[in-house]
């Protein structure tokens, strides 16, 4: 890439192009540039900037093919209430309506089989969460109060399946990593966040949640207690019965790593921490459809809050993040 990033977001155009907004160079001073990946040319090119400056937001593809960018953290170091939309065909950014409720970074976004956005979480401190929610209407550029979860969580995760219902999991507050999870019906949204009575093994921050055939949410890793432990952990959750079961653990610890769906059904698992904040990983390996874990070749550099993108012609992309020296400019691509 032409710049260096860390707490970036990659977002797939569904035009043989992904979209890279903000993040850090430096790990802590966000960027307000952008940069266009082209597929079929595996070339790089400057994308316009953003009005602000943002890194650990949320970016997230709408039905129209724009993009919708909230929050994160400014030049400041405070979180952003501010929103943004890259419209691709003008290859330009405008300003959205700002989400209410409190300013947040690391939070989580989603879009709703409806073409809403609901918007969940994170925080305005690396001390506690929020546990407010919103949900933004494309069509008159608005927000609506989408109830308040039942608890705070920063760092969260928000995965949809496909009967139209939202599992927000895990994610931390001041009391340390949730166990629990809690899940919104966006075809009921008048029932609110309902928490789930079952909770996970273990406490869920850094983790990754990934949706599987069949109703089913695969949960990977974590940063556990204080002064932390990183967890090989794995759990499965069932929306037909909502009820967790442990998995096979993966074959190495990992907080902050990436977990792709892949069409076999498959989870390609990459990078991460495997002791509290320590050097990266470089390992990758795959949960197969039996529930087993097998290690595959390793990236080509070691990798930590880096991203990792889908791609329409049949591979994954993993760009930036840092290996434990430095933030990276540098992006590869996994072919299963």
């Amino acid at each position: 890439m032409q710049a260096r990033r860390i707490g970036h977001t990659a977002t797939g155009l569904g035009n043989g192009r992904v979209l890279v907004v903000g993040g850090s160079s430096s790990g802590n001073t966000p960027t307000n540039t952008t940069e266009l990946y082209t597929v079929s040319s595996n070339s790089w090119s400057p994308g316009p900037n953003l009005e602000t400056a943002r890194m650990d937001h949320t970016a997230t593809l709408l039905p129209n093919g724009k993009v919708l960018v909230v929050g994160g953290r400014g030049p400041g170091g405070d979180a952003l209430d501010s929103a943004e939309i890259y419209d691709a065909d003008a290859n330009e950014w405008t300003p959205a309506s700002p989400i209410p409720l409190g300013a947040r970074a690391s939070h989580a976004a989603v879009l709703l089989p409806s073409g809403k956005v609901l918007v969940a979480g994170g925080g305005n401190s690396h001390l506690d969460g929020l546990n407010t929610a919103a949900l933004y209407h494309p069509d008159t550029d608005s927000w609506t109060d989408a109830g308040s979860m039942n608890v705070k969580r920063n760092v969260l995760t928000l995965t949809l399946l496909e009967a139209g219902v939202v599992v927000a999991i895990g994610g931390f507050n001041a009391a340390g990593a949730e166990t629990t999870a809690e899940v919104y019906d966006s075809y009921q949204p008048e029932a609110g966040w309902q928490l789930l009575l079952a909770q996970m093994e273990h406490g869920r921050h850094g983790h990754a949640s990934t949706p599987l055939p069949s109703g089913r949410i695969l949960v990977t890793g974590s940063l556990e207690g204080s002064p932390g432990r990183v967890l090989k952990a794995a759990e499965l959750f069932q929306l037909s019965s909502t009820l967790w079961t442990p998995q096979a653990e993966m074959m190495e610890a990992r907080f902050f790593h990436t977990a792709t769906a892949l069409p076999s059904g498959e989870v390609l698992i990459a990078g991460g921490y495997s002791s509290p904040y320590a050097m990266p990983r470089a390992s990758a390996e795959i949960f197969r459809r039996d529930g087993s874990w097998e290690f595959i070749a390793s990236m080509s550099s070691a990798r930590v809050n880096h991203t990792a993108t889908w791609l329409e012609s049949g591979s994954v992309l993993i760009i930036g993040g840092t290996d434990g020296g430095a933030v990276l400019n540098t992006a590869e691509r996994y072919v299963p």
